[in-house]
């Protein structure tokens, strides 16, 4: 806890020594800022408000901006009264306003449908603390900014320590590692009411209309104690409402492959002479608000009032794909690449040669993995449909009313457009029909007290749905080459529900502002997880023997019969493969569409006490406590079965304690230790050193809930399927077979002998021991050659554990006029994070390395246990940065701007949970650690680590028609122009280098690291630019593969290498997108004009900069060191028109 007694210290001395510093400043004169809102709750535009002394005949004036926004600086002390002018209206304050020495006011003022009086209330959204971190992006940033698919979620990006986490967006939605945390951690709501996807986490409705949406507000590092959720990052996306004048947007954007320019890798071939993939896409839709007002039977005007919104998305997009096939020669045998300067004559295997035939045949020689280089396009589908409405109204004075609902329906992209470009029928179609719903009753019945009921429901369904279920994949351990039909059948996903209720309570005296409340939270989730029925074939990465002779030119490397295969080529020639694995489903598991569903629950409570208080003219305390709890993930029908681990005292035990054994039990209770230490308090200071320069100090803990997708390792695994992973041994090699094997699983028996599903139900007593050693020999006897397999398991540490979020910041802002300077430094450390414990080690690994697995005196595997995967709380993570931000907050010569630069180091020894090697070429991000009893020695820096960020977007008015040789042209052409920048300049993120070998006994999870014998000379800027290691075809000669070595383990006798995991760092990358926008105002409506045309002009990746993707990683794959993706599109262009009325 030394992190937790380091900001507490420094707090601590803050709050001692502040108070003393006023005496020795003057103290800054009063200050008052806030929003004006109608009755409705809507921010009224335009207003004239006015302060005035009689006594000492003084009055002070503002006026509210779109957003309704006011503020008075430079006030006098003394009692006000105070009145507020709309459209020729008066409204007067019944009471006086008491302005004090020093005093910084943040009430907001509404306007009341009883006489026209004015009340000064507490507004929530003003005087809660706000968060040390984030942004908030008003209605005409976002829907103004130019947003590649108009998705609001990418301006979180303009944020300071905000990067995109590839380790996400699993549902299709870009998650957020926000100051150093998983994007897991990154939590979204619209309205208030939650929006996260209640399983993968990410934002849902990321696609939301952003013409209606009012605000974004975006929060990081110490954040008040009302927010919670486990998140490092808090974003609110509130909507516009309506008003009593009818208003609104009719919108289309259109964009065509024949306005861009041509992706790097995009190049013609035979079958395509298209100069660039096909792309089109077209953006349409609405929004419409105004009063409800039915004729003759409802006239809603000042008191209900509607907004809706709708918007289409259709799009058909060439993905460029490159990567490896088998050359013409390898297809008939012919192997040059093994062993360099002699050539493998390979008998070709019957039962290959037509899969072989499949593939398609190089088309690039001079690609990123040279002759066996294929380049294409690939198209991928979407459509989306996203429409809401929302109603807000007035009961009384006191007293509103909102209701929202909004619905998405997502179709598509095709999520592996690589397979559909070796056979259309391999292709995995995405679709998510998402739900949110939200109703809020809010009440201020006096000036200084208020609450807020609200009900929340979000439901997603991200399902994966594969077309072909009759073939078996082919993966690639070393990655030679594209993996065929890697879908192998699979279905998963999950039919998300969240139920919220939310209660908050504010109330102000004096000095202090408090808020207190409550949130509860309830999944009721059903997920589908069907990996690998059809089967699953892996070529190399381990060590396979070879069923035949292979003879070789010069006679030095003659493979015979039963000597190790070399590699995936000779493995895949023979039809030879290193393992198979499969899930077969029992006959109580429901199958196809529903394959392995299981009930998911879990309920989480939430408990938080704020307090805002003004202790000094000068300084502001913002102090409060959240507690949170969640359950333990249960399912509905106990579908639930766990490894637990016992010690040699016949007690539980750790999975590494020595001497420990392993039963399996069905309906484990409890499958995990429940905990109740979800304390998170929350601290920040901000002091005053002059009227422009504030200092500002805090600390926060944060309790982090495991995430229902990543971490349920409780249902649906045995006895519900069963998972076998067999290996090849020396005289026992693995059969191939191009049709999907049935698999007939024995029935489960108790350690009673008793059959475990007798009644049929699975609703059964819990703590259940099954007998594992019967079902092995059942289903030995009923496999040709009887041949043992093992379980891949999962089970949960015994000492399971919440996860939390350390935070501590300090920094300055200061004011120059209307120019905001802040710099700060933000400290996070992610503590008992969620990560993979692998104590069988990994598949095919020696008995020395596989504590839980029951050997012969040959060395071969009679029972127990295979692979496992245990879900622990054991990995940490620090984050450590400066971060800056420059902005205008206010617009002069028509300019508004903000910019931010991070300069920050994020280490952790796992930055996701998932792991596993994808068996596919290219890039590969491993989660597993290289030795799986030491995942220390992992640690590094975060795959989402970047060491500077810069950003700047900036909207500029362009007065064309003040310029002096335009004059003669009509206004109508030279006024309403703007200039639009989003800029974004990043460092590279780190990479990690795997061999592609099996090189210990530890087994062939694809997280060997080779040994660095020679730091390469990473560069874009070579006569072959994509090379980033510089030796092309002999880039591996950086590396040693430590095999065959002295005191060696494994097949291989080999050890793990040398090379830390994150070593290296991919190109940075720079990307500059542009807008120019004309607004033409036509019609007249009263005293205004009856509606606005605008033209746009987007221009994304305006200078077409080459932004490189990761390099191929895999020393023993093709096409290592070399780079085959971009980062980022090449320049596209966008026209768009839009009526605003």
């Amino acid at each position: 806890m030394r992190f937790w007694s380091r900001w507490l210290a420094c707090a601590f001395f803050l709050v001692l020594v502040f108070p003393l510093i006023p005496a020795l400043h003057p103290l800054p004169p009063p200050s008052w800022s806030g929003v004006l809102r109608d009755s409705g709750g809507n921010p009224v535009d335009g207003a004239s408000i006015k302060l005035f002394a009689a006594n000492a005949n003084r009055e002070y004036s503002a006026t509210t901006s779109k957003i309704g926004l006011f503020a008075f600086t430079a006030l006098a002390a003394g009692n006000y009264t105070l009145t507020v002018s709309v459209a020729g209206k008066i409204w007067t304050a019944s009471d006086p306003v008491v302005i004090k020495d020093g005093a910084t006011l943040t009430s907001g003022l509404q306007l009341s449908t009883q006489g026209q009086e004015l009340r000064v209330i507490v507004a929530t959204d003003l005087v809660s603390p706000q968060a040390s971190g984030g942004e908030r992006l008003s209605t005409g940033e976002v829907s103004s900014l130019p947003l590649n698919e108009r998705d609001f979620s990418r301006l979180l990006l303009l944020a300071a320590g905000t990067m995109t986490d590839t380790n996400g967006a699993a549902n299709f939605t870009q998650q957020f590692a926000v100051n150093g945390q998983r994007g897991s951690a990154a939590v979204f709501a619209i309205d208030g009411a939650d929006t996260t996807d209640p399983e993968l986490g990410g934002a849902t409705f990321s696609n939301f209309n952003v013409d209606a949406i009012q605000e974004v507000q975006s929060s990081s590092g110490v954040m008040p104690a009302d927010t919670g959720h486990g998140a490092a990052g808090f974003t609110n996306v509130i909507t516009k409402s309506g008003s009593n004048q009818v208003h609104g947007s009719l919108f289309e954007f259109v964009r065509n492959a024949a306005f861009d320019a041509r992706n790097y890798f995009d190049h013609k071939s035979d079958l395509s002479t298209r100069r660039l993939p096909p792309f089109s896409r077209n953006e349409f839709g609405l929004t419409n608000g105004g009063p409800v007002v039915l004729p003759r039977i409802y006239d809603g005007r000042g008191k209900t009032f509607y907004f809706a919104e709708y918007q289409g998305f259709r799009q058909v997009l060439g993905t460029t794909q490159v990567f490896p096939v088998p050359t013409v020669a390898e297809r008939q045998g012919i192997d040059t690449t093994t062993f360099p300067g002699d050539t493998l004559t390979v008998p070709v295997s019957s039962s290959i040669a037509p899969l072989l035939a499949r593939y398609p045949f190089p088309n690039d020689p001079n690609g990123a993995y040279g002759a066996r280089t294929y380049a294409t396009s690939s198209k991928v589908v979407t459509r989306t449909d996203q429409a809401s409405l929302r109603l807000d109204h007035r009961l009384s004075g006191e007293s509103t009313l909102f209701l929202r609902a909004s619905r998405n329906q997502v179709t598509g992209p095709t999520t592996n457009p690589d397979q559909t470009a070796i056979d259309p029928d391999f292709g995995v179609k995405f679709s998510d029909h998402q739900r949110n719903f939200a109703i809020r009753y809010s009440r201020t019945p006096t000036p200084h007290f208020s609450f807020q009921t609200a009900l929340g429901f979000i439901r997603s369904t991200p399902l994966f749905i594969t077309s072909n279920e009759t073939q078996p994949a082919l993966a690639f351990g070393d990655g030679l080459f594209q993996g065929f039909n890697s879908a192998d059948g699979s279905i998963f996903g999950s039919y998300g529900n969240v139920y919220q209720v939310k209660q908050d309570m504010t109330y102000s005296r004096a000095s202090h502002s408090f808020k207190w409340g409550a949130e509860l939270r309830f999944n009721r989730d059903t997920t589908i997880f069907g990996t690998n029925p059809s089967g699953l074939y892996t070529f190399g990465g381990g060590t396979a023997y070879s069923p035949v002779l292979i003879s070789s030119a010069s006679g030095q490397h003659d493979i015979h019969p039963g000597d190790p295969l070399p590699d995936s080529l000779t493995g895949l020639l023979t039809a030879t493969p290193y393992s198979y694995t499969v899930t077969a489903a029992a006959d109580l598991t429901p199958k196809g569409s529903k394959f392995d569903a299981a009930a998911v629950r879990r309920e989480a409570y939430n408990f938080y006490f704020q307090d805002s208080w003004k202790a000094t003219a000068r300084l502001s305390v913002n102090y409060g406590f959240r507690y949170e709890v969640n359950s333990r993930i249960h399912e509905a029908k106990h579908r639930t079965s766990l490894a637990i681990p016992i010690g040699p005292d016949g007690k539980p035990a750790g999975f590494l304690t020595p001497g420990t054994r392993q039963i399996y039990v069905y309906n484990p209770q409890p499958p995990y230790p429940m905990d109740w230490s979800g304390w998170g308090p929350r601290l920040s200071l901000d002091y005053g050193l002059s009227k422009h320069t504030t200092l500002h100090a805090g600390g926060a803990i944060t309790t982090i809930l495991p995430n229902l997708w990543l971490q349920n390792y409780v249902t649906g695994a045995f006895p519900f399927v069963f998972q076998p992973l067999v290996t090849a041994l020396p005289g026992f090699p693995l059969n191939f077979q191009d049709s999907v094997v049935p698999v007939t699983l024995p029935p489960v028996y108790t350690t009673q002998g008793q059959l475990l599903f007798a009644s049929g139900s699975s609703n059964l007593p819990p703590n259940i021991p099954m007998d594992v050693q019967r079902f092995q020999d059942d289903l030995a006897a009923l496999t040709p050659g009887n041949q043992v397999q093992l379980f891949t398991t999962i089970s949960f540490d015994p000492h399971f554990r919440n996860g939390y979020i350390g935070t501590d910041t300090f920094g300055m802002d200061h004011e120059i006029g209307s120019v905001k300077l802040s710099a700060s430094y933000v400290g996070t450390a992610g503590i008992h994070l969620a990560s993979i414990l692998s104590p069988n080690s990994y598949g095919g690994a020696d008995p020395a390395f596989t504590p839980y697995t029951q050997f012969n005196s040959a060395g071969h595997a009679i029972g127990g246990f295979g692979p496992e995967t245990v879900m622990t709380s054991g990995s940490h993570s620090s984050y450590h940065a400066l971060q800056t931000s420059i902005s205008q907050s206010t617009a002069r010569m028509g300019l508004s701007f903000q910019a931010s630069y991070t300069f920050s180091k994020s280490l952790d020894d796992a930055s996701a949970v998932p792991g596993g090697i994808s068996g596919s070429p290219g890039v590969i991000l491993q989660t597993l650690p290289q030795d799986p009893f030491n995942s220390n020695a992992d640690k590094g820096p975060s795959t989402f680590d970047v060491t500077h960020v810069f950003t700047l977007s900036l909207i500029q008015s362009l007065p064309l028609d003040r310029v002096r040789f335009l004059q003669p042209v009509p206004k109508t052409l030279t006024k309403g122009w703007q200039f639009l920048n989003i800029t974004t300049l990043t460092g590279g993120p780190p990479f990690t280098v795997y061999s592609g070998v099996q090189q210990t006994g530890a087994g062939a999870g694809g997280t060997d690291r080779p040994d660095l014998l020679a730091m390469p000379s990473f560069s874009t800027n070579r006569a072959t630019r994509e090379d980033y290691f510089g030796l092309g075809a002999a880039n591996s000669s950086f590396f040693h593969i430590p095999i065959n070595v002295p005191g060696g383990t494994g097949p291989n006798h080999g050890r793990f290498g040398t090379l830390g995991r994150s070593t290296f760092r991919a190109p940075g990358f720079r990307n500059f997108d542009m807008a120019l926008i004309k607004d033409t105002a036509f019609g007249r409506r009263g005293n205004s004009e009856l509606a606005i045309l605008q033209f746009r002009a987007e221009f994304f990746n305006i200078f077409n900069v080459v932004n490189f993707g990761l390099p191929s990683n895999i020393v023993r794959g093709s096409g290592f060191g070399i780079i085959s993706r971009t980062a980022g599109p090449s320049r596209q262009i966008q026209f768009s028109l839009k009526v605003i009325y």
